[in-house]
């Protein structure tokens, strides 16, 4: 009888943490990598349907243009379905998105609001390089591919 309740209670504790910890928990970490005139933006993928087709796309050549002198926007290679991904965010800079009624994608490098916004689905969060894209003039061609994580970045 005893096995069974020491079994019971590590369930309970691994099924807890799992529930309550990082989405990414018990998972490497899922990066991708932007580079274009010889600069890298790093990116922390968010654990979601519209990240996993995205990096099934990857690596890949994509353009972006400047938007509203807050964003870099481009465009996927092929439609991402999003009925089962959550939607709602904060425009904060740093934040790699997908706008839902365009169906394109694309970063912050300003902030963009205040309040969740029911268009936007989180696809990342950049970890470093933030400053080449909000220094970037102009449309600009770049390279994305997925970060192998256990090299030194």
């Amino acid at each position: 009888m005893k096995p069974f309740f020491t079994g019971l209670i590590i369930a309970v504790l691994l099924t807890g943490t799992a529930a309550y910890g990082d989405e990414t928990a018990g998972t490497k970490a899922m990066k991708i990598k932007l580079t274009f005139d010889n600069q890298n933006v790093i990116v922390k993928m968010r654990n979601n349907s519209a990240v996993h087709q995205f990096l099934q796309m990857l690596p890949a050549d994509f353009e972006f243009i400047d938007f509203a002198g807050k964003e870099k926007i481009s465009e996927f290679p092929r439609p991402v379905f999003l009925a089962d991904t959550p939607r709602g965010m904060i425009a904060t800079k740093g934040k790699m998105f997908i706008y839902a009624p365009w169906g394109n994608f694309g970063f912050f490098y300003k902030d963009h609001g205040h309040s969740p916004d029911n268009s936007l689905i989180e696809l990342g969060e950049i970890e470093n390089g933030l400053e080449h894209l909000a220094n970037k003039k102009g449309g600009f061609f770049a390279r994305i591919e997925f970060l192998n994580t256990e090299k030194e970045v």
